[in-house]
Order: structure tokens, then sequence, then C-alpha cells
């Protein structure tokens, strides 16, 4: 019987060059938790850990030239590196991705009382296992992680869950990239569209696992030949090559969570008035949010078969501009904000037009 089926969402690994540095960002600005380090410098690299909800961040930095986490950040910036699967058998679920032509990267070896492997995806984003003989759930540190002094979680979080992974790849790629999720891991494809504004647009699918707690939207670019270069080209070219644009932070309250972010000093992407101004026709009466307090923040809103979606992205502070994050609501909507790429084109070239006519 299939393992990988079973896996579960355990903590995302980012590679970074300064831990420290990006603790205190994630800290100060969003609300993370310090959880614990590190028991030791593990040879050539050290972690720290974050944790809100059920959410658990490990940042790893590099200590030496050599060490694999220096050449990734080298490569690709500070950025997500592994997503780790909490699995009941790692020996089995490792056996299985191998089998089913996973490049193996990391053996099954014991860390910390927790069995532990990992193998490559796409691009240089990978998938480590971990298998503890007491699972309790989300939430649990990493293995090799000494929980810090004093640390409890909080409650209530401002984020509960990661929404989804947003998984930028590069110009056919993406069958690809759904083909490896479904026949290594058991993704199911759950959504899929092309988005086109003028010469320019996207495909895109998303993957699901079967637990629902892990969800990739995996992206390529659609666009016409002679256009300009898109976004997501350019993300693939400055990224040294496919991986996560951005992660999508689930929360239970949008307004009250981005005006805490803005008043912590978190940037977010400027919508134009026009937005806000066609809202109404696009969308009719909202039932969550009120549009004006959306307006003063910068919330997005959409709709689908299964109710409302908010949601806003912040500016991008990496050197690259190659990652940054989402806050999202989900208000019975299982979608993913589909309408607000033609939305923003839309509400983009009426202000332009109006700029003109004045």
């Amino acid at each position: 019987m299939p393992v990988l089926r079973d896996a579960r969402l355990d903590h995302v690994e980012f590679y970074v060059e300064d831990a420290d540095a990006t603790a205190t960002d994630l800290v100060s600005k969003y609300a993370f938790q310090i959880a614990g380090t590190s028991s030791a410098n593990i040879g050539s690299h050290r972690s720290i850990a974050l944790a809100q909800g059920g959410i658990v961040l490990l940042l790893t930095q590099g200590l030496t030239e050599s060490s694999p986490v220096t050449t990734w950040v080298r490569a690709h910036g500070d950025g997500v590196a592994n997503i780790w699967l909490r699995t009941p058998s790692v020996r089995a679920a490792f056996a299985e991705a191998v089998a089913n032509g996973a490049e193996a990267v990391l053996e099954p070896v014991e860390r910390d009382g927790a069995l532990v492997a990992g193998f490559g995806a796409f691009g240089d984003v990978r998938h480590g296992l971990v298998e503890r003989p007491d699972d309790a759930g989300p939430g649990q540190l990493p293995p090799g992680i000494v929980p810090a002094q004093g640390y409890a979680p909080q409650a209530p979080a401002e984020f509960d869950v990661l929404d989804h992974f947003a998984y930028l790849v590069g110009a056919g790629d993406l069958s690809n990239a759904v083909k490896f999720y479904e026949s290594v891991l058991g993704f199911s494809v759950i959504f899929e569209d092309r988005t086109m504004v003028g010469g320019q647009g996207m495909d895109s699918k998303v993957v699901r696992n079967a637990a629902g707690d892990i969800t990739f939207t995996i992206v390529e670019s659609a666009a016409k030949p002679g256009q300009a270069m898109d976004f997501i080209a350019e993300f693939v070219q400055k990224n040294a090559g496919p991986g996560i644009e951005h992660i999508a932070f689930g929360c239970p309250d949008i307004v009250t969570a981005v005006q805490k972010l803005r008043g912590r000093g978190v940037a977010f992407l400027d919508t134009p008035g026009a937005y806000y101004d066609q809202l109404p026709g696009r969308l009719g009466a909202l039932a969550r949010h009120d549009v004006e307090q959306m307006r003063g923040l910068g919330i997005l809103a959409d709709r689908d078969h299964g109710g409302e979606l908010f949601q806003i992205f912040t500016y991008s502070t990496h050197p690259r501009k190659t990652f940054f994050f989402e806050v999202i609501e989900r208000f019975g909507a299982e979608t993913f904000g589909k309408g607000n790429v033609k939305a923003l084109f839309e509400a983009r070239k009426a202000e332009r037009d109006q700029r003109e006519e004045g």
C-alpha cells in the first residue's frame, strides 16, 4: 500500500544567509515565536525554528563556504529549500519515492530520536521525510531542535495554517512538475486554469495531497512570442531555475491581520483605487468584509462556487525580488483568486486612461 499518499506537512525549511536576521524579521513583523535552536552546530550549518499556530518554519544557515546550504543560497538567494513531510514510515516512504523516480538526497538515518530521509523534487526544491516515535500531530519542532527556554505556543495565532505554496517553473515544465507530484507523492490535480491578459498570461495547475494540508499552485508562463519577459520568466531567471515564489499564510480575519502587519512595518503591494471602484460591479455585495475598509488596507477579494476569498501580497524584500508572502482568508472559497489577475490589469488600465484623459 502506498505510504506517501498519507504524508502530512511537518515543517518548511528555508536556507538563508543570516538566520538571526531572518528570524528577527519574522518575529518582529509577522509575530512568529522563536521555538528553538539546533542543539549544536551540525557540522557545516545551524538552524533556528519559528512557530505560530500550526506553522513551523526552520531557518538554516551555512557556516562554511563548502556547506551545501551556502552553495544553495549562493545559487538562489534565501528561499524555501526543503518542505518536510511527516510519515508513519520513513523507510517505506523513501523507498517508494525513489522507486517512483525521485532522486535520493538523504538515505534514512536517525536524528535525535527521529528517523529522517530526503529526496529531490522539481528544480532545487527538496522534500524531507520525518518519522517520530510519538507523533502528536502538527506544530512539533524539527528533529535536532532544542526548545527555547520558556517557549509555549501562543493562542490565538495571527496565522493558523500554510494555505499554499506558489511553485513557478520554466515554460514547458508545468506538465512535468505536475506529473512528478502525481506519480511520486500521489497528489491530485484539484484546479487548473489559463489566464491571458493581452499578450501576457500563465497556465497553472493546483495539486494537493490526500490529507489536504499541502497545496502547490504550479505556474508556467503562457506569454505569446515577442512579448516582454513576464513575472514568471523573470522569477525563473533570477532564481536560477524553478522554485517557490511565495507562501500563503492562512488567517481567520485578514482585516485584523493586515492592520497588525502594517503597524509592525510590513509593506504590501499597492492596489489601484479603480480596483475598488469596479469591485461591486464585479462581485456584488460582499458578506464578509467592507469594501471601503479593504480599500484602506489594500486587500483584494474574489468569489468562487464555495464563497469569498480575501488576499494580499507583501512587497518583496528579497535582494533578487524572488520571494514574498501572501496573507489569505477563505470565507468558503476553494480557489486561489483567479479573478484578481484580470481585475487588477483592468483597474490599472482604467487609471491610466483616466490620467491620459485628464
